[in-house]
């Protein structure tokens, strides 16, 4: 009996290490449970050499002009678990700010910033003509997901670039059972993509689902025969004079994480912003499609849609303490919004802007703003109950 119970415990044990250290979803999600900036040492890395041709912003030359807002934002980000802030404007870096133990050079993961910079390979691929359209029906490019759901035979690029896919995909991140979970830590994305299953008709909704991106990828892989990070290497990393060497994690079969997960500095992150800010053109060269910078920051469709090609529509929050004075701002501005109550019962509405952003899961932000000619980069933590990027960082672009 005491030998059987020797034995049974040793076959707990075995079981217990074999799952500790197992690769499965579930497993890796309970023992590191939600994403944090350290992650890209958890998974296999690719990475992007820096450009042969590096771009710098310069540095502003006029501090003076700045040195309020130097002295607002060294205390108003004190303690806000930011690790960069930059602000550009007209190429020069008008104000800067790492935290302890964090330069120029550090490398920062983007999160979902990261599916902004696959969403811009993709346009550039129709530019090439090696994609026909974003009007393609998916299953052109990935036939076997037909065989699991006929309504994949009307899923557009187009509403994958949107997020409207209608994919049956779990986007909750606090199970270690979810979809999400299963994406980020799971083994095999490609195994993924392929049995995905819809849970309604595309295009009819907006629904925030990370797969979308990695699907993306899978057609451009499909499309080109090449992996996604050696497309973003040619398309944007070396043209827009990268200068890091940036990784992207990999799952088991060394297939990017396309979703997430591009780990690079503040300052090359920016030159996305500056890509989209300038139309496109990069220093004389269209590298991409203006008709595609103006459909996807168009604001009207961004406030309509809230979300376009990957990228997030900014909005004009306005706050007061009454519904009159509210009324009174509406009226002032000969402009028609609703007014809601805020939990704090004050008041506020929202107005059509112009700025985007690109934003990552724990506050990662590359934000544009084309009247001002401003981009702003935040990368580090949640940020402390005291700081609203959603609000703060386009109120702050837009008093350039």
């Amino acid at each position: 009996m005491i030998h059987l119970l020797k034995r049974q415990s040793s076959i707990l044990i075995g079981l217990f290490t074999l799952m500790l250290y197992s690769s499965c979803a579930p497993i890796r999600a309970v023992r590191w449970w939600s994403p944090d900036l350290n992650d890209s040492s958890k998974f296999n890395n690719t990475r992007l050499l820096p450009s042969k041709s590096p771009f710098r912003f310069v540095n502003g030359n006029n501090p003076s002009k700045y040195i309020e807002l130097k002295t607002y934002l060294d205390t108003f980000l004190n303690r806000t678990n930011t690790n960069a802030f930059i602000v550009i404007k007209n190429d020069s870096i008008v104000y800067e700010r790492f935290a302890d133990g964090v330069n120029q050079n550090t490398l920062h993961p983007s999160f979902s910033v990261a599916k902004s910079f696959v969403a811009t390979i993709m346009s550039i691929a129709i530019d090439k003509k090696i994609v026909s359209s974003t009007k393609d029906f998916v299953i052109k490019y990935l036939p076997q997901l037909a065989k699991n759901d006929e309504r994949f035979k009307r899923l557009t690029i187009q509403h994958v670039l949107d997020m409207r896919s209608s994919i049956d995909f779990d986007e909750n991140k606090e199970t270690p059972f979810s979809s999400i979970t299963r994406l980020y830590y799971g083994a095999s994305l490609k195994n993924q993509v392929s049995k995905l299953r819809m849970k309604g008709e595309p295009g009819l909704k907006f629904e925030y689902q990370s797969i979308n991106t990695q699907i993306l990828a899978a057609i451009l892989e499909k499309a080109t025969n090449r992996k996604i990070q050696d497309l973003l290497a040619e398309y944007l990393w070396q043209p827009l004079g990268a200068e890091s060497d940036a990784i992207w994690s990999l799952d088991n079969q060394n297939t990017a994480k396309a979703f997430c997960c591009l780990n690079a500095t503040a300052l090359d992150f920016a030159k996305l912003g500056r890509l989209y800010l300038n139309k496109g053109n990069w220093d004389g060269k269209q590298i991409l499609s203006r008709k595609w910078v103006e459909e996807t920051t168009n604001p009207d469709t961004l406030e309509e849609l809230g979300y376009k090609n990957q990228w997030w529509a900014c909005y004009d929050y306005r706050y007061f303490k009454d519904e009159e004075s509210a009324k009174a701002a509406l009226n002032k501005l000969n402009l028609s919004a609703d007014i809601k109550k805020t939990k704090y019962n004050g008041y506020y509405f929202k107005l059509k802007a112009i700025d985007y952003t690109a934003t990552g899961i724990l506050g990662q932000y590359v934000y544009v703003n084309p009247k001002n000619n401003v981009i702003i980069i935040r990368m580090g933590n949640y940020p402390s109950k005291r700081m609203n990027l959603e609000s703060f960082i386009p109120k702050l672009g837009r008093q350039f």
